[in-house]
């Protein structure tokens, strides 16, 4: 079985995800410092030397500070590192989570890019075994956006394992094309049929 992410893929997201919050971090301590310096400056030149003439432009500049930190913690928090931990926590229990093993036949993909717990994905059309309905045989299959699509013929035969309908890892068991299929069945009804 091919494995959809590797180790290395996993190390490199929970890596990618510790940089990102040490990044805002060290953002954050110097903004800090700044905001901080600006109040200590003003209330010195105030109370020790009684002069109020830089109080409105040490104001402004830790106003103006405060203010782009907090735009720049806001889009952080609600795009980039929310992205990359919703990542990071599907990975994890693409790990620790019951996984769906089952033979399908490949159909073919489905473009449209859908979002399932902060992760974007695309779909696999499978033709497989009902799983609760005996009417439906046909299942969608989430692939994760970043991962390149397969190489597969319709009609392609697939073992594969899912996590919460994700695609975990895969085993192409037949990918010829489906005229070779074709010829080669008509080929083994020829050797079975007996010439009179």
């Amino acid at each position: 079985m091919t494995n959809v992410f590797g180790e290395k893929e996993k190390q490199a997201a929970k890596k990618e995800k510790q940089v990102l919050f040490w990044v805002w971090f060290a953002v954050l301590v110097v903004a800090v410092a700044v905001v901080a310096t600006c109040a200590i400056v003003a209330t010195y030149r105030v109370s020790v030397l009684r002069d109020r003439s830089l109080t409105a432009l040490l104001g402004s500049v830790a106003a103006i500070v405060a203010i782009l930190f907090s735009c720049y913690s806001l889009f952080f928090f609600s795009i980039k590192y929310k992205l990359t931990r919703k990542f990071v926590k599907m990975l994890r229990e693409m790990d620790r989570g019951l996984k769906d093993e089952f033979d399908a036949k490949f159909i073919g993909y489905d473009d449209s890019v859908t979002m399932k717990d902060g992760v974007y994905f695309y779909s696999m059309v499978l033709k497989t075994k009902p799983l609760r309905r005996d009417d439906i045989d046909e299942r969608k299959l989430l692939v994760e956006q970043t991962v390149p699509k397969l190489k597969l013929n319709s009609g392609a035969k697939l073992k594969l394992i899912s996590h919460a309908n994700i695609l975990v890892s895969y085993e192409i068991i037949d990918n010829s094309p489906p005229a070779e299929k074709e010829e080669a069945i008509s080929a083994e009804s020829e050797a079975e049929t007996p010439k009179h």
